[in-house]
């Protein structure tokens, strides 16, 4: 049991490391169906430093970061998003954010995958917008409709309001 405790501490200290030791593939190709598979993991890391690492950070890694992300989502012949206004709000606002609930949302269909869900996919990108907005919030400033988006979390009711959006599509 001792073993066990010290084994989740380790790892949940270092976690935050090995988050911001990511790097953009070197001379990736995403051509064909089969480029995008090997660099699956490649864009959950990219999603998880995005999300750990401030806004205010390494500004030109970010925009390489985004940049693979974009390409990779752009021509993924799995991973489909769909973009709602009723369940993004916050588009306007913060292009980041669209980013991240993008990376999100592949990032759920990828580890799970489900490629199909759209309920869970908006629910997943929506949790890490969250996730990074309170850690950025300093930077970004106060965005009302992801404040509103938290307080729908804290209450339990995200999911359902999500579902009552996209069912208006």
């Amino acid at each position: 049991m001792k073993n066990l405790f010290l084994l989740l501490l380790v790892s949940v200290l270092t976690m935050p490391v090995l988050a911001q030791k990511f790097e953009v593939p070197k001379d990736y190709t995403l051509e064909l169906k089969e480029d995008y598979a090997p660099y699956e993991q490649d864009v959950i890391d990219a999603v998880e430093w995005l999300v750990s690492t401030a806004i205010s950070d390494e500004t030109k890694k970010r925009k390489e970061v985004n940049t693979f992300l974009m390409k990779w989502l752009t021509g993924s012949p799995n991973v489909m998003i769909e973009i709602n206004s009723e369940v993004l709000p916050f588009m306007s606002k913060c292009s980041d954010c669209l980013m991240i609930f993008m990376g999100g949302w592949a990032e759920y269909s990828l580890k799970e995958k489900d490629f199909k869900n759209k309920l869970k996919g908006n629910l997943a990108g929506i949790e890490k917008v969250i996730e990074f907005y309170s850690k950025n919030k300093s930077s970004l400033g106060k965005i009302k409709s992801i404040e509103n988006l938290i307080k729908m979390q804290k209450k339990g009711n995200l999911e359902e309001h999500i579902a009552s959006q996209i069912s208006k599509e």
